[in-house]
């Protein structure tokens, strides 16, 4: 069989193009009028290889904005010790990304208690707000906010077309896990200092190692978990903002919620 002439699968497909592009790369410089393609072409050239434009159109907003995929993984051993620091969740919503990016504000500032720091046309980035006010607010809500732990979380709208938007959402815990590994090393030190004196009284080495163990291991285990926990909650919320975004569902009337109401949001 002439293996010029063979089928071309999928992912063989994906292969050859991905390389192709990389070698007409090489060749010219990058922004080039000539290499440049509208938007049409592209979901036109999609349309030959058998893409569908809606996964085209996601693609090119994902594109637009440099998002990372939500899959990428962290690397490194502070992630292999503690965990991840940033939850990421997007999803394909239906609404102009005004409508939107001011919706994500409104839940964002009265039902996670946090506060803008940055703002443009397409983007909102907000900071928990903490204090009296927010320890207040967690006593009557009974339970503590899922973002409040994370540096800070952000919203990033791109328009797909004129009915659809790709609504991605970020929250960042890098200050928790550094705080969950200064938690860990100070019981290591702790526990060290604890069998130092131990054998420095003589007791016997099985019994003296054992606060090195003990306390390293527990807080060690602490902190990860607190870590996992922060980054599981997180993740639980985004996707149901993203939930509530897509269907347009209201939350239901409280006392509390019916006082914030009236009040304008806090900046």
């Amino acid at each position: 069989m002439d293996r010029s002439k063979s089928p071309v699968t999928r992912g063989a497909l994906e292969r050859v193009l991905a390389r192709a592009a990389e070698l007409q790369a090489a060749n010219s410089q990058e922004g080039e009028p000539a290499d440049a393609l509208s938007e049409e072409q592209v979901l036109e050239l999609g349309r030959e290889v058998g893409l569908s434009p809606e996964h085209i159109r996601q693609a090119l907003a994902e594109e637009r904005v440099r998002i990372e995929p939500v899959t990428v993984s962290e690397s490194g051993i502070a992630s292999r010790l503690f965990g991840a620091t940033r939850v990421a969740a997007q999803r394909v919503v239906r609404g102009a990304p005004e409508r939107l990016l001011a919706t994500l504000d409104r839940w964002m500032q009265r039902e996670e208690w946090l506060r803008v720091v940055r703002q443009r046309a397409d983007r909102i980035v907000w900071e928990p707000r903490r204090g009296f006010f927010g320890s207040v607010r967690q006593l009557l809500r009974g339970r503590d906010y899922a973002l409040y732990r994370s540096n800070d979380i952000s919203a990033t709208v791109v328009r797909m077309d004129n009915e659809f938007t790709l609504v991605r959402l970020e929250a960042d815990f890098t200050v928790l896990r550094r705080g969950m590994a200064g938690q860990t090393a100070a019981g290591a030190a702790i526990g060290g200092a604890s069998t130092g004196a131990l054998v420095a009284m003589g007791v016997m080495l099985p019994v003296a190692i054992a606060p090195i163990v003990v306390i390293a291991g527990a807080s060690y285990a602490a902190s990860r978990r607190t870590q996992r926990n922060a980054i599981q909650r997180a993740s639980l919320t985004l996707e149901l903002v993203l939930d509530r975004l897509e269907s347009g569902e209201a939350q239901p009337p409280t006392l509390m919620r019916l006082i914030e109401a009236a009040l304008p949001p806090a900046r």
